[in-house]
């Protein structure tokens, strides 16, 4: 724990110290306050062409102290360095008497290892250059600007001791390249679990508008249930893909898919089961007037991968609003089927053996052919703009 010393103007850090090839590392905690006050970020000046650390971002920020002030925790160091320059500064001492001193300066001296306990001291002026956790201390000292009180809370630090600007720089990119974030699919599985118990949470998501990822995954849940074209076809959290096990689209891109489905007025405030059950006899009417990329290999098809998925998701409310303004059930498989009867009429130019021909129905959704080529979220958009030209609007049915 960090220790300040008003009469000689020192700090002092205690806890495990060691010798990493021959670098001296500190574990220990600090407090708020000696992060704001001697923290340093090396951010890259690009006039200049000096530094390295990416631009703060006001939002995490926020975020972050956001998260403490409600009663978060980080168990997680920043990491920071005493550099090299400085490091004549800084007094460390071991515990374990003078044996334990003289393993630790063979330890540097080799370019050894070793394990102890000890402190560092230096001066109050001293800096410590943070190469890990920049936005976890400006959310500290935005709330020390909030609550002066909260200046006792214990902030895990890790510090390398003399490391020079470069071997900092470094380290600063193998932590940021090397680490592997959480998955998507395991993010938005551990979310909507947070959520389940947590009524803060679920109001800060809907006031965030992020309240579909908890929403499509209850959806998503139900669906899975049903008797349909979407039964065993989606990769769960922390789960690989095996060949011929029938999965063929991530979770979190089938939530993704849902959110213009979910943000309709109709099925707002609607239960899971009943969207389920809304989506389940979209896709079974559409298996009905194009059956073949069903019957056989999914992944010969992309119409239930990401092309497929988002765009027939994105024309789901037009073809709901049809539905109704023929006064039909939406829990009707016939329904969609008849709204959607033109949709292998779909056709487009491909390339075959060096001839250029034109396809359409299960073709036009084949792996490799014209809907494989609309990728990303602008391709998507305009394969739901061509599939929305075959389809009756909603107004023909309006009598004024």
């Amino acid at each position: 724990m960090s220790i300040h010393d008003s009469r000689a103007q020192l700090v002092r850090l205690s806890g495990a110290l060691c010798v990493q090839r021959g670098t001296p590392m500190l574990q220990s905690y600090a407090d708020p306050r000696l992060l704001s006050d001697q923290g340093q970020v090396d951010l890259h000046d690009p006039d200049s062409d000096t530094g390295y650390q990416r631009t703060l971002v006001t939002a995490r920020i926020k975020q972050t102290a956001d998260y403490y002030a409600k009663g978060g925790r980080m168990p997680n160091p920043l990491l920071i360095n005493i550099r090299k320059g400085d490091f004549n500064q800084v007094r460390v001492v071991v515990d374990g008497g003078d044996r334990a001193q003289a393993d630790y300066d063979r330890a540097v001296g080799e370019e050894g290892n070793w394990i102890g306990s000890g402190y560092i001291e230096f001066g109050a002026d001293l800096r410590l250059w943070i190469y890990d956790g920049q936005h976890r201390r400006a959310g500290l000292e935005r709330l020390l600007e909030r609550d002066a009180g909260f200046d006792d809370f214990p902030a895990p630090v890790s510090l390398t001791l003399g490391l020079d600007t470069q071997e900092e720089m470094k380290e600063f990119y193998e932590v940021n390249t090397n680490a592997k974030n959480v998955s998507t699919n395991l993010a938005f599985t551990l979310l909507s679990k947070m959520a389940e118990d947590d009524p803060e949470l679920r109001e800060a998501l809907e006031g965030a508008d992020r309240d579909w990822i908890t929403r499509g995954q209850a959806v998503m849940k139900e669906l899975e249930g049903l008797a349909g074209p979407w039964k065993g076809r989606f990769q769960k959290a922390n789960t690989r893909k095996r060949k011929g096990d029938g999965v063929i689209m991530p979770m979190q891109q089938f939530v993704r898919s849902l959110k213009p489905v979910l943000d309709m007025p109709l099925l707002k405030r609607a239960d899971p089961l009943t969207i389920a059950n809304v989506i389940n006899a979209y896709w079974l009417g559409i298996t009905e007037v194009m059956p073949e990329p069903f019957d056989g290999d999914p992944e010969e098809f992309v119409i239930q991968k990401g092309q497929g998925t988002v765009a027939l998701h994105k024309v789901l409310p037009q073809v709901v609003e049809v539905i109704r303004s023929r006064g039909g059930k939406l829990g009707e498989p016939q329904r969609y089927a008849e709204v959607m009867a033109d949709l292998p009429a779909l056709n487009g130019p491909v390339v075959i053996d060096g001839q250029q021909s034109t396809v359409d129905g299960a073709e036009y959704w084949r792996v490799g052919s014209v809907a494989s080529g609309f990728s990303g979220d602008a391709g998507r958009r305009r394969l739901s703009l061509l599939i929305q030209t075959l389809l009756p609007r909603p107004s023909d049915a309006i009598e004024l």
